[in-house]
């Protein structure tokens, strides 16, 4: 698309915002976020704007601690999030960052007015007041209406060129560097965890004490862990609730920018957010006329990440993907979390190149992520990470990461005694009384023994499944439920036989120690 002259002189007056000094209307930019040891984000529990007279500042400020509960703190008249920046310089984004996101929104949403932009960008409007001043002068903007703002021909050529190096749209982002010193600070707050806890967490899961013991000092290890052995014995399960381990909140931002690179971070799909946390936040500081002592909304209060990845894996997800905006890989979604690497060794690449990029992380605490461009950037890895096999673990890894695997979890088909405990639960679950669970639960693995099926963890709550769904509207489980019944389902279910059984190191039919405990 052929620009017209006074586009093109707006086009590089643009580009050359990035490090040159502002018009006298304008906040001058701030340097460009790159080094992790600035900028670092305000992590202490802000005072409530009013908590003192005439505004005066309170003699102790408490420093933020994530073992707190965050609603105690925000009924406390503090801040779990950082504290909102109040200009321009303060927000550590650079100029061509922000007036490029002006533009950007205003092309999506229509005419808008400050508070409207505040609102999609999650700023105050004193962060980027002189930005629209200075894009109407500049006649990149018009005003339709009095106090909104609309594009300008002028200003549609350029958002053009602009949306197709970066389209992202929504909010603000927070430097690079204030991410990193979130990242680092949360990690520092790790606890142990105690054997009470991990009872808790597993209490309808029964299994044996030495795997449970295992799992702890794993856990606490913080070391990357493998969990391997047969199909349907509960590897999903175990992981899943090692996450509920992590309890304390975390903070992540939107989006953070990398060398005028926006890069979007939060994922739906990986962080949980803690929506009546922040909207508490919110409605606590609403009142305050003044932009001070209100959070950062740049920032989001989440669950813990738990990130799972499978047999679509690729070496490529490893980097910084561009389709129309720059999205962050799944590792670095999981910073503070979890991140799970499913079905080891079903991938279509070959896994041990795919476990080769965790090599120096693992290492370093650290990754080097590249962008689609060819840049890269050094980004804290500090998260457990959690492999996930039913194929045997000693055939598929090589010998360089094999090392490093201190906690190599074998989740073993149970013993005869576990299985029954896990049929009882399941059958409760349906309404069946405890006695006539024992008693279907008994009958069950003496099929089991006859027909020279495997114990399946996963079995008790299958057959379940279809007890329940052979009901009819109304019919409950326990009116019905009996050995016939119980006897039609077993014979429908598709089970495991002994002899088809896979070979795992350590487990019970390679060591003789039979079902029984």
């Amino acid at each position: 698309m052929a620009l017209s002259a006074a586009a093109r002189a707006a086009l590089d007056q643009f580009k050359s915002q990035q490090g040159s000094s502002p018009t006298t209307d304008e906040e001058p930019p701030a340097p460009v976020a790159s080094a992790p040891q600035t900028d670092k984000p305000n992590i202490t529990v802000a005072p409530a704007h009013d908590a003192k007279p005439n505004g005066a500042a309170p003699s102790e400020v408490a420093h933020w601690n994530r073992i707190n509960d965050p609603s105690t703190a925000i009924k406390m008249g503090g801040l779990f999030r950082p504290e909102q920046p109040k200009t321009f310089r303060e927000s550590g984004i650079s100029y061509r960052v922000l007036e490029g996101l002006v533009l950007k929104i205003i092309k999506q949403e229509g005419p808008q007015n400050e508070g409207q932009l505040a609102d999609v960008m999650k700023v105050s409007a004193n962060v980027f007041r002189d930005i629209l001043v200075s894009l109407n002068k500049r006649e990149l903007l018009d005003t339709p209406m009095p106090l909104h703002y609309d594009l300008t021909g002028k200003g549609r050529e350029l958002v053009a060129m602009v949306e197709k190096e970066d389209g992202y749209i929504g909010p603000a982002p927070v430097p690079y560097s204030q991410y990193v010193a979130m990242v680092e600070q949360q990690a520092k707050r790790e606890r142990r965890v105690t054997m009470g806890e991990m009872d808790e967490v597993f209490a309808s899961y029964p299994m044996r004490p030495e795997l449970k013991l295992m799992l702890k000092e794993g856990f606490n290890s913080q070391r990357v862990m493998i969990f391997y052995g047969p199909p349907g014995n509960g590897k999903s399960l175990i992981t899943d609730n090692l996450h509920r381990l992590l309890r304390e909140p975390v903070l992540l931002p939107y989006a953070f920018e990398f060398n005028s690179k926006v890069v979007k971070l939060y994922d739906a799909a990986f962080h949980n957010l803690k929506e009546d946390l922040m909207k508490q936040e919110e409605n606590e500081t609403a009142g305050s006329v003044s932009t001070a002592g209100k959070p950062d909304r740049r920032w989001l209060i989440s669950d813990p990440p738990l990130v799972v990845v499978g047999t679509e894996f690729k070496v490529s997800q490893f980097d910084i993907t561009f389709d129309g905006q720059y999205f962050a890989p799944p590792h670095m979604k999981a910073n503070n979390g979890i991140f799970i690497f499913d079905d080891l060794g079903r991938q279509a690449e070959d896994h041990n190149m795919i476990l080769n990029q965790f090599i120096y992380p693992l290492e370093h605490r650290a990754s080097i992520i590249r962008f689609a461009g060819g840049s890269s950037l050094r980004a804290p890895f500090l998260q457990r990470l959690f492999l996930s096999t039913n194929l045997n673990h000693e055939d598929i890894l090589d010998d360089a990461f094999k090392r490093r695997l201190l906690y190599q979890v074998l989740v073993d088909r149970p013993t005869t005694k576990l299985w029954k405990s896990i049929f009882m639960n399941e059958s409760g679950k349906v309404g069946i009384d405890p006695h006539a669970g024992a008693e279907l639960g008994d009958a069950v693995v003496d099929w089991y023994k006859a027909d020279d099926r495997v114990f399946r963890a996963c079995d008790p709550r299958n057959l379940m499944v279809m007890v329940n769904a052979s009901l009819d509207q109304g019919q409950k489980a326990s009116d019905v439920l009996d050995l016939p019944l119980m006897r039609n389902v077993y014979e429908r279910y598709p089970a495991a036989q002994r002899k088809d059984a896979k070979f795992f190191v350590g487990s019970m039919d390679s060591t003789g120690e039979g079902d029984e405990e």
